[in-house]
């Protein structure tokens, strides 16, 4: 049983999400999460995805713009919970909170690797490919309340 939750960056869950993000985004990549990386993160939006056992096995950081629109950065789901619907999952949770913003839509820079993942969920590509933390990458974005646009 998986449950989705906003939590902050004082909450025990923290540390678990920034080392699956570092084990997940970074690592592969032969970088860690700099403090660079973190820095601002109290005043982004965190959801996370726990297990049964309180094991965090998804994340997802939300960033809310002035201009009604919000950003995802940072989407990881632990390999051994892959395919099992919880990147859908964290993702269905994170517009639920944009919407309540209210933000009218999501963008992201998503790794070219997972464009058929985001454009199976709605989002569309806004942009050529880009090189970012050194693997191609493409703007997203997906309309969340048309009646604010």
């Amino acid at each position: 049983m998986i449950t989705y939750r906003q939590i902050t960056t004082a909450d025990r869950e923290y540390e678990a999400e920034k080392a699956l993000r570092n084990r997940v985004l970074r690592a592969p990549l032969g970088r860690t999460l700099s403090e660079e990386d973190v820095r601002g993160e109290e005043q982004q939006i965190h959801v996370v995805a726990v297990d049964e056992r309180g094991e965090v096995a998804g994340c997802v950081l939300i960033v809310p713009a002035a201009d009604g629109t919000a950003r995802i950065r940072q989407m990881a789901v632990q390999e051994d919970f892959r395919g099992k619907g919880i990147g859908a999952g964290l993702m269905a949770h994170s517009e639920t909170i944009a919407r309540a913003l209210p933000a009218r839509k999501l963008t992201m820079h998503a790794r070219l690797s997972a464009r058929g993942f985001y454009e199976r969920l709605g989002y569309r590509v806004t942009s050529d490919v880009f090189m970012q933390v050194t693997i191609p990458h493409v703007a997203m974005e997906k309309t969340l309340n048309p009646e604010k646009t």
